[in-house]
């Protein structure tokens, strides 16, 4: 597995949004909250984002991923970030 990348936390919540997220409003205590609207009318996956920090660490970006039910290549994909690959010799 690859070194992955450190994201802040303005950057989480731009890809986020960009994934189909919508911003709720300021939680307590300096986090931001974002919710994704389901089909059918059916209860918002509520995420909570920290605000301000230049890097999230590793552990709670994993966290906000798996609350938001969103797999490590979307992300990427939404933040416009190219995955880092070893290049082949030819």
């Amino acid at each position: 597995m690859s070194r992955q990348r450190l994201f802040s936390s303005d950057e989480i919540i731009n890809a986020l949004v960009r994934c189909g997220f919508e911003l709720h409003g300021k939680a307590p205590k300096n986090h931001q909250g974002l919710t994704r609207p389901r089909p059918g009318g059916r209860r918002h996956d509520v995420t909570s984002v920290p605000i301000g920090k230049r890097e999230i660490p590793k552990g709670t970006f994993h966290s906000i991923l798996e609350l938001a039910n969103v797999d490590y290549d979307d992300f990427l994909e939404c933040a416009k970030v190219k995955r880092k690959g070893r290049k082949r010799k030819k």
